[in-house]
């Protein structure tokens, strides 16, 4: 049983710290991230038309 208690805790820790250094380090809005000439990705917004 502690054990389990033990594994239960470290993958808690290990997804906590995980999350935190992929969603700070890692991550960029997709209009950043595929900047290229082949990619049309435009500013966030400006394809919707107001109804």
């Amino acid at each position: 049983m502690k054990a389990f208690i033990f594994a239960v805790i470290f993958a808690g820790v290990v997804a906590v710290g995980a999350a935190s250094v992929l969603q700070d380090s890692f991550q960029q809005p997709s209009y950043s991230a595929y900047a290229t000439e082949g990619a049309r990705v435009g500013e966030p917004g400006a394809n919707l038309y107001a109804y």
